[in-house]
């Protein structure tokens, strides 16, 4: 059966003036995956990528690992959910990168409060209390679409490589395991930089096999963000 290979980019620049970019333990996190991935049974995958640049460097360091084309498909169905808009609507300081920076560098533990507050947001956003660019139904039903329709393009024997994000790759598993909403906060927490989530595609339908998987890391390299 095809086999859809989730990969959440590598770590992104949390903090910097660009966060969507790879930290250099992105591009190595992203290279190490290439080299893990070598002793799959891939065949010839097809690449398939957001446009986002965190996704692009990491299609990039993991396809020339594997000896391929840096060459893959680019579909916005894949994209993350703006998360500076959302985070606009509930917590409007956030808008302010320097005064974000100032208030995040007296906080005891920055990535901690940070991370409340976001989710504190997109919960916000689920519940549709605020003007965004994108509403959540949206977002889901678009990541799904693109989901689908990928399987659909697949025969017997084929494999494809989709660089993506946390929240995109949380959307599919709750929608194949039946959860409900609060799942895209509790997988999007927790899906690892550079892990796995495998699907199997039968008969247009799709299967969850795996979620998350991250071996490929050795511990000093495993983060969330």
């Amino acid at each position: 059966m095809p086999v859809i290979y989730l990969i959440r980019h590598g770590q992104a620049s949390f903090g910097k003036a660009d966060y969507d970019q790879l930290s250099e333990a992105g591009w190595e996190q992203s290279r190490i995956l290439g080299r893990a991935l070598q002793n799959q049974q891939l065949g010839l995958p097809r690449a398939i990528c957001g446009t986002m640049r965190r996704h692009r460097e990491t299609a990039e360091a993991t396809l020339a690992e594997l000896g391929l084309p840096r060459d893959w498909h680019t579909d916005t169905g894949f994209n993350e959910y703006n998360h500076e808009a959302l985070l606009a609507v509930d917590w409007p300081l956030a808008s302010d990168r320097t005064a974000l920076a100032q208030w995040l560098s007296q906080q005891d533990n920055p990535r901690k409060v940070f991370q409340a507050r976001f989710e504190q947001a997109l919960r916000r956003w689920q519940r549709g209390e605020g003007d965004y660019p994108e509403s959540w139904p949206a977002f889901r039903e678009r990541v799904l679409a693109s989901t689908y329709s990928l399987g659909n393009t697949l025969s017997s024997g084929d494999s494809a490589l989709v660089f993506t994000s946390g929240g995109a790759i949380s959307v599919i598993i709750q929608h194949l395991m039946a959860l409900d909403d609060e799942a895209l906060i509790t997988y999007n927490r927790n899906l690892i930089n550079t892990s796995v989530t495998r699907l199997l595609v039968n008969a247009g339908k799709l299967r969850l096999v795996s979620i998350n998987e991250h071996l490929h890391l050795p511990s000093e390299q495993v983060t969330y963000r």
